[in-house]
C-alpha cells in the first residue's frame, strides 16, 4: 500500500511541477490610451500618445503611410514547444500629409500563422569551457597567471 501511494504522489507531483508558462512578446500600450487615439489625429500624436511603434513603413507611392504595434502570447509546458495563444495587432493609416485616416484591430484570426525565422544571432562574448563555468560559481580565479575572463 505505501508503495502505491508513493508512486501516485510520484506521478502527480510530476504533472503539478511541469506548470503552464507564459511567453509575452511585443510591447502594446494600455488600452486606456489605444481608445484615445482617434481619426484625424496627426502621427505625431499617435506616437506621442502610444510610444514608439513595433514598425513603421516609409510612404508608399501615394503617400499612405502606416504604424504598426503588436502584442502575442505563447505558453509552454513541460517539454512541448510554444503555442501562440493571443496576438493582439494595432494598424494606424495615415494619408499623405500625415493625419490618421483609419484604424485597425487584428487577433490571431485575422493575422494567420506567421513563419518565424528560427535563426540566432550570434552574440559577442567568450565560450567558457565546463570547469571555468564551474568556477565562475566560486568568484574570479586566474588560469596561469592571466585573467579568464579574457579571450585572447
Amino acid at each position: 500500500m505505501f508503495k502505491k501511494i508513493m508512486l501516485i504522489s510520484l506521478i502527480i507531483s510530476g504533472i503539478t511541477g511541469c506548470g503552464l508558462e507564459h511567453y509575452p512578446s511585443g510591447d502594446l500600450p494600455p488600452q486606456a490610451r489605444l481608445s484615445a487615439v482617434k481619426t484625424g489625429d496627426t502621427k505625431e500624436k499617435v506616437i506621442r500618445v502610444l510610444g514608439s511603434p513595433a514598425s513603421e513603413n516609409p510612404p508608399l507611392p501615394d503617400g499612405e503611410s502606416f504604424l504598426i504595434y503588436a502584442q502575442n502570447l505563447k505558453e509552454s509546458q513541460a517539454f512541448w514547444d510554444p503555442k501562440e495563444v493571443r496576438r493582439d495587432v494595432y494598424v494606424y493609416y495615415f494619408n499623405a500629409d500625415n493625419i490618421l485616416t483609419r484604424q485597425e484591430h487584428l487577433d490571431l484570426s485575422d493575422c494567420g500563422q506567421v513563419a518565424y525565422d528560427e535563426r540566432q544571432t550570434p552574440v559577442g562574448g567568450r565560450d567558457l569551457s565546463v570547469f571555468e563555468q564551474i568556477a565562475q560559481n566560486f568568484g574570479r580565479y586566474t588560469a596561469g597567471g592571466q585573467d579568464s575572463s579574457i579571450r585572447r
